[in-house]
């Protein structure tokens, strides 16, 4: 009995198919089969074309964007627009959020319609981060009591008067002073020898350099009356009000009231 039903299971399939009902049976479930492969693979492919397609957000440059040029400039001119694009068109490190771009210089030139990330920019930017583009950055030499060394501190606002000998036309110069410019920032106070509230003991000498934020029109007025004057900077409250339109100081002008030289107004 057995061996008559091993036998029967070894050769049922040769049965089935000889028959025609068997053979369709066979080819029902192989197309079955096959149409279940093809409908998974399908799934996996519409998946796959999905998981592409789905959109990220990514700041693409607006205009060319200059190597060492601020993050933060970047940011506040809005040197660039956010663009939607598909995942798989990211570039990797793709920017998307402006405090990536805090305190950081572009590390090469950008141009327009390339996307911006995070390898195009460098952390180590100093002072030129912290720069829109018309502004500048210019030391003077000061002495203690000109510069006020050891008493005004980073991001300190002062305002900037320089100090000549004016010859007025007869060979007899006459010492003027002038205001130049008002609320400037100060980057990087100068520091102050020795001990007491100004630092040194001798403030005649005690130099030191204190970095202003000026525009680009300042810069070369800064630096004139650095080398051929004298600057004085005074320090400003927080609070401070509206600055008196600049004039020349000399000492008819002090002591008569009089403005004998005709300096005119700065802008």
């Amino acid at each position: 009995m057995e061996l008559t039903a091993k036998k029967y299971a070894g050769n049922d399939w040769r049965k089935l198919l000889s028959t025609r009902r068997g053979t369709i049976l066979v080819a029902t479930v192989c197309a079955l089969l096959a149409a279940g492969i093809l409908l998974f693979a399908m799934s996996r492919y519409r998946h796959s074309v999905d998981t592409s397609g789905n959109q990220q957000t990514v700041f693409v440059a607006s205009e060319l964007i200059q190597k060492g040029t601020a993050g933060d400039a970047i940011a506040s001119q809005q040197l660039f627009k956010a663009t939607s694009v598909a995942i798989k068109q990211a570039r990797p490190g793709s920017i998307a959020d402006t405090s990536q771009l805090q305190g950081k210089v572009a590390v090469a030139d950008i141009y327009p319609g390339q996307q911006l990330t995070a390898a195009d920019f460098s952390g180590n930017g100093g002072l030129s981060a912290s720069l829109a583009p018309n502004q500048r950055a210019v030391s003077v030499t000061v002495d203690q009591a000109h510069g006020m060394v050891g008493q005004i501190k980073n991001g300190d606002h002062v305002d900037v008067y320089a100090g000549f000998n004016l010859d007025p036309g007869n060979g007899r110069p006459v010492p003027v002073v002038r205001l130049i410019m008002t609320n400037v920032q100060v980057l990087a106070a100068g520091t102050g020898g020795g001990s007491g509230l100004g630092g040194s003991q001798n403030p005649s000498n005690a130099f030191s350099n204190v970095t202003l934020n000026v525009n680009d029109a300042q810069a070369g007025a800064v630096a004139y009356a650095a080398d051929n004057g004298k600057v004085w900077l005074v320090l400003r409250p927080a609070n401070a009000s509206s600055t008196a339109p600049p004039s020349t100081i000399s000492a008819e002008s002090l002591l008569l009231g009089s403005r004998p030289i005709n300096a005119g107004a700065t802008k």
